[in-house]
């Protein structure tokens, strides 16, 4: 009988943790506009982690006591109960306020900015980590492309060294488009000069002869918890490839929270018909970071290029995810002109693998991406 009794609540005592299981679908949003916030940081433990999509929507799983942190640059960061999450989470900008910078002036924060950086990559520089990756291209509005990979990269400061580990991958066939086979390069946003990277060609913000290349201003702003320093960078001149960014800078450490803007005089090559046209594109990003290892590594990139040929509108999205520990090992490092195409046709698809890891919920543009290439069995066929 005690046995019998034991085996019961045993049994009780499994159903129980079961059905403790969650799975949260929800959306971050402006508590006043109500519009979406992207790349906001979901957080419950090392393994359960997400960001919000560009739509602001997210999906994770959780125990029924897990707290959720939700976190967004320039928001007041709220902690909610995984048994209380509705179909929205909604932060607030209350006590953000804009002003010139308080004492220091713009250089002395760019300069404590730079000591921080050089000071944390000289330590960490080797440091490697894993990210997945999701690449959506469209002519007009026809999915044209779709790309899911895990990479093996070195996220201190800025992302470095990527290398493959594994992918799926799908292209409409004669689609008027670039292939997009390497715009995972785009993610590998260049923000600080040697030694954090050999590209002398590019203008990046942070470098000891900024002044000689950007004009920049300084202003602050506060999300309740802390102050946060807003650097903007805006090029001097336009001759080479630069970039027109904003930093946001915890104003205690000067350590980085966030990097977004554009890329200026950038192309990609165009092959079509037999020739080579080489067109002027609109190139944007995101890029957030986390502290969460004791230095600044890059957390996510998300970029978006964009560009018209022949009349036709093209573009292509990416995003990339710090999944740490998590998945699997890079294999082969990858170049600009490298074809992760014919890297991807030497291993056999998993599609079971790839419904257990959608990491990043997806938008609608890339569950009709999905849905289309899957439906038409064109997964693992190359």
């Amino acid at each position: 009988m005690g046995r019998t009794f034991a085996l019961w609540l045993g049994m009780m005592l499994c159903t129980m943790k079961v059905s403790a299981q969650l799975h949260i679908v929800s959306r971050v949003v402006d508590v006043k506009t109500g519009e979406p916030l992207p790349f906001a940081s979901i957080y419950i433990n090392g393994d359960k982690n997400t960001i919000t999509n560009e739509d602001g929507e997210f999906a994770i799983d959780a125990d029924s006591a897990d707290v959720l942190r939700v976190t967004y640059v320039g928001y007041r960061k709220m902690m909610v109960p995984a048994m209380e999450v509705g179909d929205k989470i909604c932060l607030s900008t209350e006590g953000y306020a804009l002003g010139e910078v308080e004492v220091f002036g713009t250089d002395y924060v760019i300069r404590k900015v730079l000591k921080r950086i050089k000071k944390e990559y000289k330590v960490h520089k080797w440091d490697q980590v894993n990210f997945f990756y999701r690449q959506t291209s469209r002519a007009g509005l026809t999915s044209t492309s779709f790309l899911e990979a895990f990479f093996t990269a070195r996220p201190a400061i800025q992302l470095r060294k990527l290398s493959f580990a594994q992918g799926r991958y799908v292209t409409v066939a004669g689609a008027l488009t670039v292939n997009p086979i390497n715009y995972f390069t785009f993610a590998e946003v260049p923000i600080s000069s040697v030694p954090l990277t050999s590209q002398s060609d590019d203008l990046v913000p942070l470098n000891d002869y900024y002044q000689n290349s950007y004009q920049t201003d300084c202003r602050t702003i506060s999300d309740g918890d802390r102050k946060v320093y807003v650097v903007s960078f805006v090029p001097r001149k336009t001759r080479n490839r630069a970039i027109e960014a904003r930093l946001y800078v915890d104003g205690e450490t000067f350590q980085l929270l966030k990097y977004e803007g554009k890329g200026l005089k950038n192309a990609v090559r165009n092959e079509y018909r037999g020739g080579v046209r080489v067109i002027p594109i609109d190139y944007s990003f995101v890029v957030n970071c986390q502290l969460d290892h004791g230095f600044t590594e890059v957390q996510s990139v998300h970029f978006n290029v964009h560009y018209t040929d022949e009349g036709k509108y093209f573009e292509t999205t990416g995003i990339l995810y710090n999944v740490a520990e998590r998945f699997v090992k890079g294999k082969h490092k990858m170049q600009f002109y490298d074809n992760i195409l014919d890297v991807i046709r030497e291993q056999d698809y998993d599609s079971e693998f790839w419904k257990k890891n959608e990491i990043v919920k997806r938008t609608p543009i890339e569950e009709e991406a999905i849905n289309l290439f899957e439906r038409d069995n064109l997964f693992g066929i190359y």
